[in-house]
């Protein structure tokens, strides 16, 4: 424990990392601020909220009518105009129709034998969750009202998303320093003339990885209290992620789905599960990365040359990724999927069906936990390959 005290204290003595926290503590607060206009929507949807509850139905619609009307008349036309869409509101999973999205998959898919099945049976597992979810008329809820799409885009796809990477590339750069400080010091050769002095370099890799979740959670809490600052979500924690205001009010019988789609997530998360799986999902995405640094790390030695393995693995990675989509060959974009950069890029489609991105329930769950055990168990190669190796200095 002594070993893993005075590891942390090398990373607590590294200026670069804090001034890289504060930047990006910085940059999240700019991405607030650019959120302003959308914040004091989304303030108004939740008072709403607050006062009459989340699920619509006739007295929703006739409290609505009876709260104080704006005083401008942009914002009397826009009350009007919920007003309509509340008196006509229906519950769209009702009539949700998963025959004619399996044909529109099945077309997608036609010259793709195995990966049409896998998306076949996830969605025939989609529309057993959308009888499910349409007996408990969650699409019925209010959420924060029209502003909930752009409120939630900006949340999962901007802010929490760069929250994310920020985390990731801080559990690397702690990974990395920790691994290259002796032979930065010149003091490899002297500890590795032992076998303790080797085990250090497992020290190291498990001070890292500690240090990555308390940074990630250090700069998430410290960001959401920003968020949190500005907007109100005292009338939506309840609200349930399947509301039709999450993806627009689609209730048109004929709707298109691969336009407009219904949220529809595998278990009955509310706005606030909802952002807590989030976070717990990053945080266990930022162990990944971590543990890949690691393993480069032991590798090669070299914090120089990992950093360069490492931007090459994701990059690439995600460049192939979207090469296979965008040019339909769906056996490599289907086993790109299972790897971890595909999913840095789908925060808001987390713990859904996904549409074309995902081929199996809770994938990006699955693809999580499948990489903590291959890091894992890389990180333990990567050390009894280091235990036996000479070392060159």
């Amino acid at each position: 424990m002594s070993l893993l005290r005075y590891e942390w204290r090398k990373l607590a003595g590294t200026p670069a990392l804090w001034a890289f926290l504060t930047l990006c503590l910085v940059f999240n607060g700019f991405l607030l601020y650019a959120s302003m206009w959308t914040c004091r929507e989304f303030n108004e949807g939740s008072a709403i909220a607050a006062r009459l509850g989340q699920r619509v139905d006739e007295n929703f619609a006739e409290g609505c009518a009876r709260l104080p009307w704006p005083e401008t008349s942009d914002k009397r036309e826009e009350r009007e105009n919920l007003l309509a869409v509340l008196r006509g509101l229906e519950d769209p999973l009702v009539r949700y129709d998963g025959q004619l999205l399996r044909q529109f998959y099945a077309d997608i898919l036609r010259s793709s034998s195995w990966e049409a099945v896998l998306m076949d049976i996830k969605l025939q597992q989609v529309e057993r969750r959308a009888g499910q979810l349409a007996r408990t008329g969650a699409a019925m809820d209010f959420f924060a009202g029209p502003v909930t799409v752009e409120a939630n885009s900006f949340l999962y796809k901007i802010f929490f998303k760069a929250l994310l990477m920020e985390g990731v590339l801080l559990g690397a750069l702690s990974m990395l320093c920790l691994l290259d400080h002796e032979r930065a010091n010149r003091t490899t050769a002297a500890l590795c003339v032992s076998r303790t002095g080797r085990r250090l370099w497992r020290t190291k890799a498990a001070a890292g990885v500690t240090a990555a979740l308390a940074l990630y959670l250090l700069l998430a809490v410290a960001s959401f209290m920003l968020y949190f600052a500005l907007w109100d979500y005292s009338g939506v924690w309840g609200a349930s992620m399947a509301s039709q205001f999450n993806t627009g009010i689609w209730s048109r019988s004929d709707v298109q789905y691969e336009t407009s789609r219904p949220f529809i997530p595998w278990a009955d998360f509310t706005a606030g599960t909802y952002l807590l799986s989030a976070v717990g999902l990053g945080a266990a995405l930022t162990v990944v990365f971590t543990l890949l640094a690691a393993v480069c790390g032991i590798l090669a030695g070299n914090a120089y040359v990992s950093t360069v393995a490492m931007v090459l693995l994701v990059m690439t990675g995600w460049a192939a990724w979207y090469a296979g989509y965008m040019g339909g060959n769906w056996a490599v974009f289907v086993t790109l999927s299972f790897f971890p950069t595909s999913l840095l890029d789908q925060t808001l489609g987390w713990f859904t069906e996904g549409g074309i991105i995902y081929f199996i329930p809770w994938q990006e769950t699955v693809t999580t936990a499948l990489w903590l055990l291959l890091g894992g168990g890389g990180t333990a190669m990567a050390l009894s390959r280091f235990r036996r190796k000479d070392v060159l200095t």
